[in-house]
């Protein structure tokens, strides 16, 4: 539960897609009549490729909160990775949570289907036995697909029961897609071929496509030519003729799915597998429907409209993406987004460390893609936009969402991810508008394209100033931090500047007797014993080697080194107790203390440099004593 209502989470791909968005549509309307709100995880491809960018994209399902969720849907045909689908619904099971698989069974879900088979044999029979037709063509899909194969058999089925014969001739596969049905239809239209009386088609954009063959060779449907098609696509209703078709109830599966997710979680019994039948449209292209002058000027109208705000936030948001993969401060990225409408009703919610990777690679430098703790950087309101960064427990989603967020319009969530590398999430509670929906995938680029350059630029400047080994400063980063702070003590006569060298003792035998990796582990002990020690902000850097230099402005000069000392010793001291490791870590320290004016830095690096060898060299000693004793 969320906001004081019960949660559906919709794992659907490509909400912005017309065949999605409408499902979105009569899910929320059923949802809110029976208390419940949406939360949308959707990806903006359906991740069929498995590439990188599919990568960041799949991250979005990470965001899934079972402890707000009431009930799960998962549209497993239209999400392409079956492992996601079975992931998702292996995390609900293991939650107590009901999870739905829309057409595609998946194992361990109340599985919901269409009856495609049933639907498709009324229109075959319809071609064949209404209209007493004897020389019907079959247009299959991919040959080998299940849905395909099933249409086919149905064909043939009719056939035999009309005592028709099967000819292989006049079957072809249009793999459900236009190009590969044109091909298939020139060989119908062929010359001496006899023209067939129908054509029945396995969806409806092989049976536009056929119709447009038609056309062309100077037919016309249904005068010469009847044509059927499946499925009652969007684009179906700007064809003429309108064909004879079958559409899916998404009403009807709709309210299948909140009710058995109510049922459920009421404790009342819900089967495990239902169907939802097809509606056969009897229309024009078959000739039962008489043809009428569709209103081309107002779905010209609809369609330019549509078209002009497409084409006008396209343009609009291609001018920002220009504008922000030039910036590298994360603010100038905000400060170009402040003010407009396309980004209202949006939260951008970015991982802590999303700009600033710990490592010199752009990667995730870690297993899980979303941080605990979230910074929201941005929130597009029309009342009240904010640019504040605010910070915020990822399991509140949004801060303040009691005041922002219409819990009667879904609660769409997108991965801002930069690649394969996941930096954030959108929150975005749009009304259900397809317009609206239009621009998810553009704005979530626009963030993505942003705040990727930024890290990478960080990546690269960090690569520039930065030991890979140790994370520490190196040489260059080292100079380029102290600099400013040296010369601000030279002209501060009580600032004192501390100036640390350390060295790694015995490398060489660690080297020699168990390997580079345990002498790259030393070096590491070291950095992190350094960091431990510098309390007051210093700068910690590896020259290189095992050679370290540590400054900073300190408070009390007269004892900084005899306690910085002792907490690198305090740190090296409870490594070894419990490392396992045959050799221990220990290192030599020169330090020096005072205001640096009429020396340089250099200088004082040289000072405490001898002062280290020194302090080596009585290490030496030590343990050479320590042999003989």
């Amino acid at each position: 539960m969320f906001n004081g209502r019960k949660i559906i989470a919709v794992c659907i791909p490509k909400a912005f897609n017309i065949h999605s968005f409408e499902y979105l549509c009569e899910l929320n309307k059923c949802a809110v009549e029976k208390g419940f709100s949406l939360f949308v995880y959707q990806p903006n491809t359906d991740l069929a490729l498995g590439d990188r960018n599919d990568a960041g994209e799949r991250f979005i399902f990470d965001l899934m909160d079972f402890d707000k969720i009431d009930g799960v849907v998962i549209f497993s045909e239209i999400l392409k990775d079956n492992k996601i689908a079975d992931i998702i619904a292996e995390k609900s099971r293991k939650n107590n949570k009901p999870v739905i698989a829309v057409e595609r069974y998946v194992e361990g879900c109340i599985n919901v289907k269409y009856d495609y088979k049933d639907c498709f044999e009324k229109i075959v029979r319809h071609i064949i036995v209404d209209h007493k037709l004897t020389k019907v063509n079959f247009i299959a899909g991919i040959e080998g697909n299940d849905f395909s194969e099933e249409r086919l058999n149905v064909y043939k089925k009719v056939l035999e029961e009309q005592g028709i014969p099967y000819d292989p001739e006049r079957v072809g596969y249009g793999n459900f897609w236009e190009g590969p049905t044109k091909e298939v239809m020139e060989k119908f239209l062929a010359d001496g071929k006899e023209l067939p009386e129908a054509i029945i088609c396995s969806n409806d954009t092989m049976a536009m496509t056929a119709c447009k063959c038609l056309y062309e060779k100077g037919y016309s449907v249904p005068d010469d030519v009847l044509i059927s098609g499946f499925d009652g696509i969007d684009e179906e209703r700007y064809h003429t003729p309108r064909l004879t078709t079958c559409r899916s109830s998404k009403s009807e599966m709709s309210r299948l799915i909140v009710d058995t997710i109510d049922n459920y979680i009421k404790g009342n019994e819900v089967r495990k597998e239902s169907i939802v039948s097809f509606e056969m449209v009897i229309s024009q292209s078959c000739g039962c429907v008489a043809r009428k002058a569709i209103d081309a000027t107002t779905i010209l109208s609809d369609m330019q409209t549509r078209l002009n705000w497409y084409q006008t936030c396209s343009l609009s948001m291609t001018g920002l993406l220009a504008t922000i993969s030039s910036k590298r401060n994360p603010q100038l990225i905000i400060d170009s987004m402040h003010g407009n409408q396309v980004f209202y009703n949006v939260y951008c919610c970015l991982n802590t460390d999303a700009l600033n990777p710990k490592s010199g690679v752009v990667g995730n430098s870690s297993d899980k893609p979303f941080t605990d703790e979230m910074l929201m950087v941005y929130r597009g309101n029309w009342v009240e936009p904010s640019q504040r960064v605010v910070r915020f427990e990822r399991k509140d989603i949004a801060p303040e969402y009691e005041k922002y967020i219409d819990m009667n319009s879904p609660l769409v969530f997108s991965c801002i991810h930069y690649l394969d590398v996941p930096l954030g999430y959108l929150c975005i509670n749009y009304s259900l508008d397809l317009s609206a929906y239009e621009r998810i995938p553009q704005i979530t680029e626009a963030f993505g394209t942003g705040f990727g350059n930024v890290r990478m630029y960080t990546a690269m400047e960090r690569l520039y100033t930065h030991d890979t080994l140790t994370e520490l400063y190196n040489r260059r980063g080292f100079y380029q931090l102290v600099a400013p702070r040296f010369e601000n003590a030279m002209n501060n006569p009580e600032a004192v500047m501390a100036i640390v060298s350390a060295d790694l003792d015995g490398l060489k035998y660690i080297n020699d007797n168990f390997g580079h990796s345990e002498g790259d582990n030393a070096i590491k002990v070291v950095a992190m014993a350094l960091e431990y020690a510098a309390v007051e902000g210093e700068i910690c850097s590896r020259f290189g080697g095992d050679e370290f230099v540590v400054a900073g402005l300190v408070q009390n000069g007269d004892t900084y080194a005899d306690e910085f000392k002792a907490r690198v010793d305090e740190y090296i001291e409870r490594y070894n107790s419990v490392s396992g490791r045959p050799y221990k870590v220990e290192t030599s320290i020169g330090i020096v203390c005072y205001n640096p004016r009429g020396t340089t830095i250099d200088e004082m690096i040289k000072m405490s440099d001898n002062l280290m060898y020194a302090d080596k060299a009585n290490h030496k000693e030590v343990r050479s004593r320590a042999r003989y004793d």
